[in-house]
């Protein structure tokens, strides 16, 4: 497969690893992507907490949808680094870049060390946005029909 140099500068520093396609794969995880930002939706305003983590884990999912288009996993870099590429891939504004890597970091707080302080409205929102905006751009970048 040809993928972008990034990529295969990555590999080449083991912090991804070349794998075989699995065929559905990358429409499972736009699929999800999807899904989750449905749930989003269903949720009342003040379950800021679930509604921020459900549109992150919606995000992540479209950055595993694009890893599985060139054909690569994480290997000794972990999320952070695959958010990253992705994001820089998916051309995602100054302002949402470090709101996204923000991001990654307040799910892991939240989800490993502690709950507090709780997620604002805003930030739940902010997340949703970005997941809204991204996963069509998504779908347009992998050419998945949905």
């Amino acid at each position: 497969m040809q993928r972008p140099a990034e990529y295969q500068n990555l590999i080449k520093t083991n912090a991804f690893e070349e794998v075989l396609p699995t065929e559905g794969a990358i429409k499972g995880f736009l699929v999800n992507a999807k899904n989750y930002l449905e749930a989003c939706t269903l949720l009342p305003e003040d379950k800021t907490l679930q509604i921020f983590t459900m549109a992150y884990e919606g995000y992540f999912q479209i950055v595993q949808a694009i890893l599985e288009l060139h054909e690569v996993r994480t290997k000794d870099a972990g999320r952070n680094l695959a958010i990253l590429r992705v994001s820089s891939d998916l051309q995602l504004t100054p302002a949402e870049m470090p709101f996204v890597i923000r991001a990654h970091e307040r799910r892991n707080n939240t989800a490993y060390r502690s709950p507090f302080p709780p997620v604002s409205i805003s930030d739940a929102q902010t997340m949703v946005s970005i997941l809204e905006k991204y996963l069509p751009i998504a779908i347009n970048l992998t050419q998945i029909k949905m």
